[in-house]
C-alpha cells in the first residue's frame, strides 16, 4: 500500500514537500494554523485545512491507516513543532513523524519529543529539493530518506589537490549515479568558506580546500570518501 502523507505548515519547506507528493500522486493533506498560510495555500490551490494546536484535529485515525502515513511537522516556530509533535506521539504510538527544527539543538528536541526523524533545516532547504527533483534517480533517493531509512547521514569532505574532484565542475558530476549519493552544497574557501546551495551553484569549480556537504548512506558516504581521497595525475585529468 502506498503511503499517505499529512503536512502541518505552509511553508517554503513544506511547499516543495507537498509538491512532490503531489506530483508522484500520493495521498497529501495539509493543516496550518493560520489564516495567512491558509490563503496562500488556497491561492496556490492546495487542499488545506485550517486547525488548532489542539485536541480538535486529533482524530486523524479516523480517516487515515496510521501504520501507513507519514506526517511532517513543519511549522515555522520550533515550540510548536516541539508541541505538535508531542501531542501526534501522544496520541498515536506508531505514526511516523518527521519534524524541521530552525537548528541542531531543536532537532534534539523534536527526537525527544518523539520525532523518528529531525531535521535542522538549512536556509535554503527548499533550493536544494526544487534542484533535486529535476535530477532523474534522485527523487527514489529522497523518498528514502523520507520513509525512515535510519542509515542516511550528512557528511563534510575537503577536496585535496589534485585528487578525483578537484578541477571539476559542479554541473559536469553525478553524485547519486557514481556514488549513490547526493550533494547538498559547497563552501569555496576563497569566498572565506561560504556555503553555495546546489541550486545556484551549478557553474562552480571545485577547487583543492573547498568543504562538499553531501548525504548517502554510511556505506556509501565511506566509499565516496575512499575514492576523492586518489590523487590524480594532471595529465589524466586534462587543462585545469
Amino acid at each position: 500500500m502506498r503511503k499517505k502523507v499529512l503536512v502541518f505548515g505552509y511553508n517554503e519547506y513544506a511547499k516543495e514537500i507537498i509538491r512532490n507528493f503531489i506530483v508522484d500522486k500520493i495521498d497529501t493533506k495539509v493543516y496550518v494554523i493560520d489564516e495567512i498560510s491558509l490563503g496562500a495555500a488556497h491561492n496556490d490551490g492546495i487542499n488545506v485545512e485550517l486547525v488548532e494546536l489542539d485536541d480538535d484535529w486529533l482524530d486523524i485515525g479516523e480517516n487515515f491507516d496510521i501504520n501507513e502515513l507519514i506526517c511532517f511537522c513543519s511549522l515555522d516556530d520550533d515550540a510548536q513543532n516541539v508541541f505538535l509533535t508531542i501531542s501526534l506521539r501522544a496520541e498515536y504510538e506508531n505514526l511516523h513523524i518527521i519534524s524541521l527544527a530552525t537548528s541542531k539543538n531543536s532537532a534534539d528536541k523534536l527526537r525527544l519529543a518523539g520525532a523518528n526523524k529531525a531535521i535542522a533545516k538549512l536556509e535554503t532547504t527548499a533550493n536544494v529539493i526544487v534542484e533535486s527533483l529535476e535530477k532523474p534517480g534522485v527523487v527514489e533517493f529522497m523518498n528514502d530518506v523520507l520513509y525512515s531509512h535510519k542509515d542516511l547521514k550528512l557528511a563534510e569532505y575537503i577536496i585535496q589537490n589534485e585528487t578525483v574532484l578537484d578541477g571539476s565542475y559542479l554541473h559536469e558530476i553525478d553524485l547519486y549515479k557514481e556514488y549513490n549519493i547526493i550533494i547538498l552544497a559547497i563552501a569555496d574557501k576563497e569566498l572565506e568558506a561560504e556555503f553555495t546551495f546546489t541550486a545556484q551553484g551549478h557553474n562552480h569549480r571545485i577547487d583543492a580546500g573547498d568543504v562538499l556537504v553531501v548525504m548517502g548512506r554510511e556505506k556509501d558516504l565511506l566509499a565516496f570518501e575512499t575514492e576523492i581521497s586518489k590523487a590524480v595525475v594532471p595529465e589524466e585529468k586534462g587543462v585545469k
